[in-house]
């Protein structure tokens, strides 16, 4: 009998929490397709935004000559450059001001998309970043909004705005084609690290501008094309917008932005350097082949190749790791450097000596000129 009253409740208390649910059922909904030309409205619409609201902070710039009584002349150069506060301080590649360094005769003329101009002066350079900050005595225009460069991916749409070949403020696009390349800065010995390469089109007049990704965010400046005919052919590069991060707070105080480093000569591990240094195959890591002496390496501890060159002996330190970052190439020593530390910092290199992984402990120095 209990069983039985037992098994009316609980068809009651179906009953009731059925009647409670109001609940609509609806036929799962189906995912829009859309067409091509859909896709392209799609496209165009969102560019002409990104266009709209930033290309007021971009700025042409040209380089002219002046006469006796300082009136600008002939022009000699041309670049592009973008706002990087609302303090009138503009960002832009040291090549393209540095005419003007040097020289009394020579201004700097900088033109808004609004058509107004404005003479402006260096307030920094740094020519290892091949970056520059100059000045208007106007406060006009807010700032371009910047992004990660860090996290940033090959396939990732960009958009490029500058002056090529004096067209002003052209717009061109494309993806991002590589991440974490090097490149000469020309007026150095050393490298810029974790430059992106992309295929939007650049050329000569977009030295300087924004590379912007598609929220409109700056992810780098583009800086220079790899091309026999100084014209794009689709490989353009940027430098990486984290790394004027670290630049800019120096150099819009006229100081030097001091880069920390090493010390070291080494090489990456390739199929035949690795046969070399009796390390298993596919192993990762920058071989040392020496240390500068009294640096920051030296002073550490860590070893290079005992031989003379250039006949090596292929038994320097490997290092593998600096802190929890870790280093499978050079280029990924000096990007680590240059965007994430700065003189007077200490890190751990774990380095490989002797079979056998060894932390140690580096203070850095600045990087010596």
């Amino acid at each position: 009998m209990n069983i039985r009253k037992n098994l009316i409740l609980v068809l009651i208390s179906l009953l009731v929490f059925l009647g409670c649910d109001t609940k609509t059922w609806e036929e799962p909904q189906v995912k829009k397709e859309y067409s091509p030309v859909e896709i392209s409205q799609i496209f165009e619409s969102h560019y002409k935004t990104i266009f709209s609201e930033v290309v007021e902070s971009v700025v042409q710039i040209n380089l002219f000559n002046q006469d006796s009584r300082g009136i600008p002349t002939n022009k000699t150069g041309a670049g592009a450059g973008f706002f990087w506060d609302k303090n009138g301080n503009i960002l832009t590649n040291y090549h393209v001001i540095q005419p003007a360094i040097n020289s009394n005769n020579t201004s700097i003329l900088v033109r808004t998309y609004t058509n107004d101009e404005y003479l402006a002066e260096i307030k920094g350079y740094d020519s290892y970043s091949d970056l520059a900050i100059i000045n208007i005595k106007k406060d006009i225009t807010p700032a371009l909004e910047l992004f990660d460069s860090d996290i940033i991916s090959p396939g990732e749409l960009t958009l490029a705005i500058g002056s090529p070949f004096d067209q002003e403020f052209t717009l061109t696009t494309g993806i991002v084609s590589a991440i974490g390349r090097t490149l000469d800065s020309t007026f150095t010995p050393y490298k810029i690290p974790s430059v992106i390469q992309t295929d939007a089109a650049i050329n000569p007049g977009n030295s300087g501008g924004p590379l912007l990704n598609s929220k409109g965010k700056v992810i780098g400046i583009n800086t220079q094309i790899k091309s026999n005919s100084r014209q794009n052919s689709g490989v353009g590069f940027a430098v990486p917008i984290n790394l004027a991060k670290q630049v800019v707070p120096s150099i819009i105080n006229g100081d030097n932005h001091l880069y920390s480093y090493l010390g070291i000569n080494a090489l990456n591990l390739d199929y035949g350097s690795r046969i070399r240094a009796n390390v298993e195959e596919n192993f990762k890591g920058v071989l040392i082949l020496d240390v500068l002496n009294e640096g920051p390496a030296h002073l550490a501890g860590i070893k290079g190749d005992t031989s003379i060159q250039p006949d090596l002996n292929f038994d320097g330190d490997i290092i593998t790791r600096i802190d929890s970052y870790k280093v499978d190439t050079f280029e990924d020593l000096m990007s680590y450097l240059a965007l994430n530390t700065k003189a007077g910092d200490i890190v751990k290199i774990e380095v490989v000596r002797d079979y056998k992984y060894k932390n140690i402990e580096v203070n850095l120095q600045a990087r010596p000129d």
